[in-house]
């Protein structure tokens, strides 16, 4: 394995939570700065985070549910690292802003289109990792 490229691409990924984080420590030390600051960013980052959640696992079980197996079902891709973008816009003018991160910090988990799911999903890939 690869472990420079790997370390080093999970590192990149996990930027955006590691802000996230320390906007919400340093928020939550300060309390002086509004605390939804940034939250036009992270609302959108949110509903992409929903679409991408809902098209990765809510709608092929509904499917299934529907017609009883997976027969026929085309798979739909989200909108891959809008989600994350707009988590980090939403970090950066919000920085220290405690409702801002949380929204952030729960729109980065759900999004399956984001940088950390990429990992996730990838990581055993050895075609993109260990070359």
């Amino acid at each position: 394995m690869n472990f420079t490229r790997r370390a080093f691409g999970g590192t990149l990924a996990f930027l955006p939570l590691a802000l996230l984080l320390v906007s919400l420590i340093y928020g939550i030390a300060r309390s002086q700065k509004s605390s939804f600051a940034g939250v036009g960013f992270m609302i959108g980052a949110a509903a992409f985070a929903i679409l991408n959640f809902h098209l990765s696992f809510i709608r092929p079980r509904l499917f299934h549910r529907r017609h009883g197996s997976m027969d026929g079902y085309r798979f739909v891709s989200g909108l891959p690292m809008i989600g994350t973008v707009l988590v980090v816009l939403g970090a950066l003018s919000g920085f220290g802003a405690v409702g801002s991160a949380l929204i952030g910090i729960a729109s980065f988990a759900l999004d399956t289109g984001g940088s950390g799911w990429f990992i996730i999903a990838t990581w055993r890939d050895h075609s993109l990792w260990d070359v």
